[in-house]
């Protein structure tokens, strides 16, 4: 903008009341507005170069986005075949599976029938050796009489050969009903009769039927204990542990009986000063038919452990030194 400035001439007197007028441009405005028109033209410049270059930049733009588009799309088609495969493979394995399962099926129906076969068969076996047993025992509980008559009759005489016949033979019976005793025992299942018995008295009435010999020694404990139990399979329980110790012993020594309380059960333990059980044997020794004895069934041992863990919901077990059976049963049955 335009400025008017007023300046007095120094030679003229100070009367003279004439002005001179002088016309200037304002300094710096030629620069400013130079600076501005730059300014502008730049900008138009520079806009001009963006719309320019905005071209390339848009071509360049769309042509990575369809190159992305592309390689997207061709993820999504290898996706799309693993995945196509990995159905596939599904779809077999459960074709191969639905095949196992009906294979299997077939198998245990098969198996079914094999078993159930069996089990007729071993019933069948069970009856016919129950039969059997009860018709040997009858006749050999005859022989036995017999032959404690003749004992009694001929005890007095001195004929060492016919009193040596009559213990091999009254031995030779005894045997014999043992082991049908250890069938029975084992074939047959009586329902179980819980009361309330003593201990001690059950271990009395079991030594009343061991043959012990004279060697032998067998202590009682002095204490007692009420538990509930089946008198008769308990009384079967003591009497083939507590002959199987004096049987151990053919030298002699003693069996030493227990009756221990621990919280609500009771503890019987029948220990002997025998050689004890063979290692390679002691975790064998209540497995069925399973016997060292050269006359022995293997059953009456599998019988106790039935007795004393199924049906009196308690624990066995044996082990060496000393040589010691210990049963746990419970004080009260639930």
């Amino acid at each position: 903008m335009t400025r008017f400035i007023q300046k007095k001439d120094p030679n003229e007197n100070s009367t003279n009341n004439g002005r001179m007028i002088f016309f200037s441009k304002a300094p710096g405005q030629n620069a400013e507005t130079e600076v501005e028109t730059q300014k502008a033209e730049s900008s138009q410049k520079s806009e001009f170069e963006k719309i320019a270059n905005g071209t390339d930049d848009i071509s360049n733009t769309k042509s990575q986005n369809e190159d992305k588009y592309s390689m997207i799309t061709n993820i999504i088609e290898e996706e799309k075949k693993e995945l196509s495969n990995i159905q596939n493979l599904i779809r077999k394995r459960s074709e191969t599976l639905d095949a196992a399962k009906k294979l299997l099926r077939e198998k245990q129906g098969l198996l079914q029938t094999h078993l159930d076969r069996k089990a007729n068969k071993f019933t069948v076996v069970g009856e016919m050796s129950s039969k059997m047993v009860h018709d040997i025992k009858n006749p050999l509980t005859v022989i036995k009489v017999q032959v404690d008559l003749l004992k009694l009759r001929h005890s007095k005489e001195e004929d060492s050969t016919l009193l040596n016949s009559l213990e091999r033979m009254e031995h030779a019976v005894n045997g014999i009903t043992n082991h049908i005793n250890d069938i029975l025992n084992f074939i047959r299942e009586t329902p179980t009769a819980f009361e309330n018995n003593n201990i001690l008295k059950i271990l009395n009435d079991s030594i009343g039927y061991i043959n012990k010999p004279d060697n032998v020694t067998i202590e009682l404990p002095s204490n007692d204990l009420t538990i509930e139990c089946d008198a008769t399979k308990l009384q079967r329980v003591f009497t083939n542990i507590i002959a199987n110790s004096t049987q151990a012993l053919e030298k002699g020594g003693t069996i030493t009986v227990q009756i221990l309380e621990k919280d609500n059960d009771a503890i019987i333990q029948i220990s002997d000063s025998g050689p004890g059980i063979p290692l390679e044997v002691l975790p064998k020794i209540f497995d069925p038919l399973f016997t060292t004895k050269k006359d022995g069934t293997g059953l009456g041992l599998s019988t106790c452990k039935r007795i004393i863990e199924e049906e009196h919901n308690g624990t066995i077990q044996a082990e060496n030194n000393p040589t010691r059976f210990t049963m746990k049963i419970p004080k009260a049955q639930q």
